[in-house]
Order: structure tokens, then C-alpha cells, then sequence
């Protein structure tokens, strides 16, 4: 199987192990997956496959981007899907034009290469549960602390399934005052 890739921000450890903390606490049996606190992430930009073989390129394309650091908060939790037996569960995080302005450049850097990355409306989100496993619908209240971490990098993923950690770096770039 060829490698699938990701362009996404890596939780700090103590802000991912409290969201971990968090979903233990619900007891939550409903999905079949659950991410791991070391995997927790936000996806800026996923790429799936490289067919053209243009990682290199990718990673030599994002490393010129130039942009200020800066901090995001959790707010809530929601889901994708159907609320009652929802595909997703997920950390929302509150509305930020940083994280924005630095999807939107992501997106803009890698246009010019033939890779076709996944076009959904960008949903800032931090995955905690997937895959809907059945039983009885979800209906208890699922709540996260509201964690406010700071985002001083964002990374190019390769994902291997089946192992811990799931997502491997590639590729890292810190973010700082242009100049």
C-alpha cells in the first residue's frame, strides 16, 4: 500500500494527555476507535496518497511559509455525523484567523503540485473517537476542559496504520515573525 500524508499541527503532550484524561472519563464504548494521546493532532490539510511522487516537493514548497506563532483554545466537544450515532467525536477549538490564515497558506503553497488534497471546508477539529461501533444511541453530555496551547510548528504526517504512534513526522517548520 503506498503512503498517505497529512499536513497537521501536533497537540503538546500535556494539553493532549488532559483531552485523553477527558474522554476516559466518559466511558465512552460507542466507537471502535479511540486516538491515542500521543496521535492527537489538527488537520490542516490532508493529501492522502503521493502518486506523483512530490512529497519531497511538498515539504520544499511548505518550508516557505512564513507565519507568527500562535495559541489555541478547546472549547467543546461535537461530532461529524449524525448526533445520535455520530462518526466522529472531536475537541473543537475556538474560532482563531491564525489557524485560518495558516491552513489557507498550506493550501496555497502545495496548488501548483499534481497532489489532490482532500477539498472539504476546512473543520479545525481534534479527533477522540471514530468509527461508530452501534449499540443504543450516544446521549451522554461530553465535555472538555478548556486548554489553551500554543502553536509554534506544523508538520507533514505519514500515516501508518496499526502502529502507535500512528502518525509519523516527516517533515517539521517552525512558525515565526516574518521578517
Amino acid at each position: 500500500m503506498q503512503a498517505h500524508y497529512f499536513i497537521g499541527i501536533k497537540i503538546p503532550e500535556a494539553a493532549a494527555k488532559k483531552l485523553d484524561q477527558a474522554r476516559k472519563g466518559w466511558n465512552l464504548k460507542s466507537h471502535k476507535r479511540y486516538t491515542h494521546w500521543v496521535d492527537m493532532h489538527i488537520t490542516l490539510l490532508f493529501i492522502g496518497s503521493d502518486p506523483h511522487d512530490e512529497i519531497r516537493a511538498a515539504q520544499q514548497a511548505l518550508s516557505t511559509i512564513r507565519h507568527a506563532p500562535f495559541e489555541l483554545t478547546t472549547s467543546t466537544v461535537k461530532t461529524f455525523g449524525n448526533p445520535a450515532t455520530p462518526r466522529i467525536v472531536y475537541a473543537a477549538v475556538e474560532d482563531s484567523p491564525a489557524l485560518a490564515e495558516l491552513q489557507a497558506k498550506v493550501r496555497e503553497a502545495l496548488r501548483p503540485l499534481q497532489l489532490n488534497p482532500d477539498g472539504k471546508p476546512f473543520v479545525p477539529h481534534i479527533t477522540l473517537a471514530g468509527k461508530w461501533a452501534g449499540g443504543p444511541p450516544l446521549d451522554i453530555d461530553l465535555t472538555v476542559p478548556a486548554l489553551t496551547f500554543p502553536v509554534t510548528e506544523f508538520t507533514v504526517f505519514r500515516i501508518e496504520p496499526g502502529n502507535v504512534p500512528k502518525y509519523i513526522p516527516e517533515a517539521s517548520y517552525q512558525l515565526k515573525e516574518s521578517v
